[in-house]
């Protein structure tokens, strides 16, 4: 199940909220020993105070198992901010047509095995999310960041995005930045890797993103 909240409506949701950022701190702090903020035992930076959209997968208990979130390229975001030397000849990418999504973190689940035979369905439909969520606000692109073991594990299924330039050793970890089409081919992969034919979303929530950008 995907849950959709938009940064402003944070205190709408304070279970779920807390839960991601203590997701986001047992995935990059504990498990990948990124160098990373963490307070009061969230994984939190200074996007969150961006009021971006977050993209959240639950299970059967409506816990938090997963999440990203996305932000306009119009304004600040890690890509640009962060990691521009992963973009070539010093480059940024700036469309109200593209948005960055971050932070992606699974519950461990094997996601991050080079051996695994599959994704899991968190990840898939997160992917899926992405896509729908692309096409509800009239995007033409995703952008996002990811390192050498989730670009592997997405190539073998056939969902990685298209590189921008070569990749980067960022804190000792091979980086890339990528770009994703939204569209019906990145539609029908994810949707057989997520094993379903709908992922009802809160068209309201991603309204309310949409209805902040343009004012």
């Amino acid at each position: 199940m995907i849950k959709v909240i938009p940064g402003q409506w944070r205190e709408r949701h304070p279970r779920l909220i807390d839960e991601m950022h203590r997701l986001r701190r047992s995935v990059f702090h504990e498990r990948l020993k990124w160098q990373v903020n963490v307070i009061n035992q969230w994984e939190i930076d200074g996007y969150d105070a961006l009021d971006p959209l977050y993209v959240l997968s639950l299970d059967e208990n409506d816990h938090v198992i997963g999440g990203l979130r996305l932000l306009p390229t119009t304004g600040f975001n890690m890509l640009n901010d962060t990691f521009p030397q992963l973009l070539p000849d010093g480059a940024r990418i700036q469309s109200p047509l593209i948005w960055e999504s971050s932070r992606f973190t699974v519950r461990m689940t094997g996601d991050m095995r080079v051996d695994a035979p599959t994704i899991s369905r968190a990840t898939a439909e997160l992917g899926m999310a992405l896509n729908e969520i692309g096409k509800e606000a009239a995007l033409t692109h995703i952008v996002t960041v990811y390192d050498r073991a989730m670009h592997r594990m997405l190539t073998r299924v056939g969902c990685a995005g298209e590189p921008l330039g070569p990749s980067q050793c960022i804190g000792g970890v091979e980086t890339y930045a990528v770009l994703y089409e939204v569209g019906p081919e990145w539609d029908m992969r994810v949707r057989a890797l997520a094993g379903v034919s709908e992922l009802p979303l809160e068209r309201d929530a991603i309204d309310a993103m949409r209805t902040r950008l343009a004012g």
